[in-house]
Formats: C-alpha cells, sequence, structure tokens
C-alpha cells in the first residue's frame, strides 16, 4: 500500500524471533552502505544474539526455517482454493525450498565470525561487566582506524549472510502480500482487534500514513491472541507520549502463518 508506514508486532515467539533477526540484518547492512563502524559493530551483536542464540534468545535459523515451512504450506493451500494463481505459487515455494536448503546448512562461517571476532566480542564485553578501567571508553577511539584499515571485516561478514538476507527478505516480502489490508478507525485514538475464534496469526501488520507517522501518530498495542487492543500516541520532541484523542484512520492485517 502506498503512502503508508507498517508496524509490525509479533504475535508469537517464532514470529518475534524472525522480526529480530529482519531487523538486524537491516541495520547491518544499511551501516555498511554508509560505511558507520558504531552502527555496523551494534547490528553485528544484535545478529549475533540471534544466531547464537545467547542473551535469553534461542537460535533464529530453525525458527526462520520453521516459518519458511509454515507459508510454504499456506501457499500450497492458495493455490489448491485458487487455481488461477498456482504457477506462480509454485514458483514461490520453489523460492522457498531453496532458502530451506541454505539454512539447513546453518551459516557456519558466518557464525563463527560473530563469535570469535576479537572487536565483536569486546564490545559484548564492555556491555556486560563493571567496566572500572574504561574500556567501553577507550573503543570508540580506535574504532574509526580500525573499521578503515580493516574492512574484510564487514565485506566477508556480508559476504556469508547472502543467504540468510535473501531467506529474511522474501519472507517478509511475502508476509506483508500475502492478506489484503482492512481499513478502520480508531475512535478517540483507540481500537480493538478481535481475531476470528480458532484462528491462529503470528503476526500483525498496522499501517499508518506517512502524514500521522511524520507528526508524531505511533500505535501501541497490548493484550493477547484473542483480543487486542489498540491506542495511538502522539511522540512530540522533548515530551513524554501524549494519548490521541480524536479518531485516528488505520490500516491492518493479521497473518495466519505461526
Amino acid at each position: 500500500m502506498s503512502g503508508m508506514v507498517r508496524f509490525s508486532f509479533a504475535l508469537s515467539q517464532r514470529m518475534r524471533s524472525f522480526l529480530e533477526v529482519r531487523d538486524a540484518l537491516h541495520c547491518l547492512e544499511l551501516a555498511l552502505e554508509r560505511q558507520q563502524p558504531r552502527d555496523w559493530l551494534h547490528a553485528a551483536c544484535d545478529l549475533r544474539a540471534s544466531l547464537l542464540g545467547d542473551q535469553g534468545r534461542k537460535s533464529v535459523i530453525p525458527e526462520v526455517v520453521g516459518l519458511l515451512v509454515s507459508m510454504q504450506a499456506h501457499l500450497n493451500q492458495l493455490g489448491r482454493d485458487i487455481p488461477q494463481y498456482k504457477e506462480g505459487i509454485e514458483q514461490a515455494c520453489r523460492t522457498l525450498d531453496e532458502h530451506v536448503q541454505v539454512l539447513h546448512a546453518g551459516l557456519p562461517d558466518a557464525i563463527n565470525f560473530l563469535a570469535q571476532d576479537a572487536l565483536i566480542s569486546t564490545y559484548l564485553n564492555t556491555q556486560k561487566k563493571q567496566d572500572w578501567l574504561g574500556h567501553k571508553l577507550g573503543l570508540p577511539q580506535s574504532l574509526d582506524t580500525l573499521w578503515t584499515g580493516n574492512n574484510e571485516r564487514s565485506s566477508w561478514l556480508h559476504h556469508n549472510l547472502k543467504g540468510l538476507y535473501a531467506a529474511v527478505r522474501d519472507l517478509d516480502q511475502m508476509l506483508n502480500d500475502y492478506v489484503q489490508w482492512e481499513e478502520d478507525i480508531a475512535v478517540g485514538g483507540c481500537g480493538q482487534i478481535t481475531p476470528e475464534r480458532g484462528s491462529s496469526n503470528g503476526l500483525l501488520i498496522i499501517g499508518l500514513p506517512e502524514a500521522s507517522v511524520a507528526n508524531g501518530i505511533i500505535p501501541d498495542i497490548s493484550g493477547n491472541k484473542l483480543a487486542i487492543r489498540l491506542r495511538f500516541q502522539r511522540w512530540v520532541p522533548g515530551e513524554p507520549p501524549h494519548e490521541v484523542s480524536e479518531d485516528q484512520p488505520y490500516a491492518m492485517m493479521l497473518i495466519p502463518v505461526t
């Protein structure tokens, strides 16, 4: 939908893991493109947590593989229900199967790199321990020189993550295109989304006009899989969030892939 800003909310642990690795990969790619070493380092540490399963997370690769397989099952059912789309759906399923085969290999080179790289490990340690000697303060002083002198660090990792990039990109696009938008209005800035009884959804996507987001309008959700409460807030620079009191139009999609 053109002119819309999308907000993704996970309704399952598997989808939460997917959104975490999707965002880490996006930040890593953007930092490399813009040559921003601090942003790259932070994104690499976040990606490490997803792939290695530390910081209370499970390894994301089985989660992404599970989502790819679930999406294949949903697409196959869609092909049976709508025969005229069968050819395109079969091609999409072949693409998903290729991603599954790549991820089953486990990305060992990228994972070993993230686990052993001295710069990433040092940055992580400065976040975890009492840093009386100022390692955390000293690291940024050498970061620009290390980045310039060892650019193969970022380019090598990026090359070995291509399979994961492709799988996550294609799956995210399919999830965002799987169902049609439903348009609604949050009366007085509040609304409620009630999924069909017995349905199972893994992802909620809220769409807002770009003009609304530019004016600081942000969705906030709470509740559970049976009833989701939607409230809109306005984020004004330098002020705490304010509840929106006027009616707010929005669009939403519930994605039945878990």
